[in-house]
């Protein structure tokens, strides 16, 4: 009976081992992160998978153990923002930093961190799978450029250029500074959030062109008699286009 009670425990210790390898082996394939780390601002890598290894410039994971985790840092101080977060609110999600490979290479990481603590609410270790994100962080920086160079564009030609929410009462969610000018006010920002409505002196020229907007799409060389925000009155011509989503569904109109 012993003997058989050691074999059993023998076949379950392989299995547990096994199935620990197994586990390992998972971990170590993903290509995210996957780090532990004492806690505390001083405090240095306890483990790590071979995708966070490679991340941060390492060739194994066992290069990485007990390396100052502040140490990957462009600033310092996000290392104590992190901690200081993750002791308050046990957890921080989207973390975005930069970083220095052990090159010396910069780049942007994207992490999900928690804070582990024992029984007694004393901080055990902190927990995160992390991503290098800087091709993502360029292409938005590339993205804000065109956005600012597309904006300036706008502001700079004289013709008025709207978007506006669709339907009757739909208000203004970006004009250019030459539309703002036309309706006598002094910057796009005033006018974002006012009901496009109101500018008609009858409102049932505002009805009339969504209900061609409706039918059609677009409605070209549309006129009406307008007001301005200190209520002197002018000849309004506008050219505009309904846009819809992938279901059809109305979602904004931008025009002319």
């Amino acid at each position: 009976a012993f003997n058989i009670m050691v074999s059993s425990l023998e076949a379950q210790k392989k299995e547990l081992t096994a199935s620990e390898m197994r586990y390992k082996r998972r971990i170590h394939s993903l290509k995210e992160g996957i780090y532990e780390c004492e806690p505390g601002v001083n405090g240095v890598f306890t483990w790590i998978n071979q995708a966070g290894a490679e991340i941060l410039g390492y060739n194994t994971p066992e290069e990485v153990i007990g390396v100052k985790v502040d140490t990957i840092y462009v600033d310092q101080k996000d290392r104590e923002r992190l901690v200081n977060k993750l002791e308050e609110d046990g957890e921080w999600l989207g973390f975005v930093s930069h970083l220095k490979k052990s090159n010396g290479d910069q780049f942007y990481m994207e992490r999900d961190s928690n804070m582990v603590r024992d029984e007694n609410g004393k901080p055990l270790l902190i927990f995160g799978v992390f991503r290098d994100i800087t091709e993502r962080k360029r292409l938005e920086e590339e993205l804000h450029a065109s956005e600012k160079q597309h904006r300036a564009l706008l502001n700079s030609i004289s013709d008025g250029v709207y978007q506006c929410k669709p339907g009757i009462d739909g208000v203004y969610t970006y004009i250019n500074l030459a539309g703002a000018e036309i309706l006598g006010y002094n910057s796009p920002t005033e006018v974002v959030g006012t009901r496009v409505v109101d500018i008609y002196v009858n409102s049932q020229d505002r009805n009339e062109l969504i209900e061609k907007l409706d039918k059609e799409g677009v409605c070209k060389d549309f006129t009406a008699f307008c007001k301005k925000k200190n209520g002197e009155r002018f000849i309004y011509e506008v050219s505009c286009s309904l846009v819809r989503d992938d279901t059809g569904k109305p979602i904004m109109i931008e025009g002319i």
